[in-house]
């Protein structure tokens, strides 16, 4: 006896019914990504001080000297630049029109951003010389057992140490409160340096705070008006 045909209708459904089941299945178990490993961690006990806040006027001084940083208002900086203002142990012009011509005109000094260096010295702690006030405060305050023209200082917390000098490289480790070997000088932004596990690494240089570095001094005026009165690098 002859089977009869199956109406296409009906094996269409059946084909429907049959995807339907495999589609509303539980999908096949996946194993997770794997986890990005860990970045070592060093940390040292080199903490920021910060003894310019004893000194009426500094702090509301700073902060504001920070917003013109921040939006990188030319003029406004021009304009706390004392005219007598020394900007290096050679002849460079004092004042704000020395300052314009070292760092706003041609190549400023090592290639460096004018903003991320200020950045970096006002961010650096201060400390206080009769009303004065020094930014960093590495500048006045390094320890004995460490080269000040070999060494740098991270002062902040968990600064990212990257295997490449750029913010695309990846990350090889935090460092916190801690002085290391530079192995070059400032270039592009970046430090090189070596890390207390004998890694080569770049940091950031505004936060690579060496003694001899960029630092800045402070005062303010018998009416209070505060004025940067240097601002040098070098030993």
């Amino acid at each position: 006896r002859l089977a009869m045909p199956v109406p296409l209708r009906t094996l269409a459904v059946s084909a429907a019914l049959t995807l339907a089941a495999c589609t509303d299945a539980d999908p096949l178990p996946s194993d997770p990504p794997p986890s990005p490993p860990a970045l070592a961690t060093f940390e040292g006990q080199y903490e920021p001080v910060d003894d310019g806040t004893a000194v009426p006027g500094w702090e509301d001084f700073r902060d504001s000297l920070r917003a013109t940083v921040a939006r990188k208002d030319t003029a406004a900086l021009l304009a706390v630049v004392a005219p007598d203002a020394r900007l290096s142990f050679g002849d460079t012009p004092p004042g704000p029109e020395g300052f314009r011509a070292m760092w706003f005109s041609g190549d400023p000094p090592q290639g460096r951003d004018p903003w991320s260096t200020l950045r970096g010295v006002l961010d650096g702690g201060s400390l206080d010389e009769d009303g004065a006030v020094i930014a960093p405060f590495v500048s006045g305050l390094w320890p004995d057992d460490h080269d000040p023209l070999s060494s740098v200082a991270i002062v902040q917390d968990s600064v990212i140490a990257r295997d490449a000098p750029s913010r695309a490289a990846a990350p090889v480790a935090r460092v916190s409160h801690l002085i290391l070997p530079a192995l070059a000088p400032p270039n592009a932004g970046w430090r090189m340096v070596r890390l207390p596990d004998e890694t080569v690494a770049y940091v950031p240089a505004a936060l690579a705070l060496s003694p001899v570095g960029y630092r800045a001094t402070f005062w303010a005026e018998p009416d209070g008006t505060w004025f940067l009165r240097s601002f040098l690098a070098g030993d």
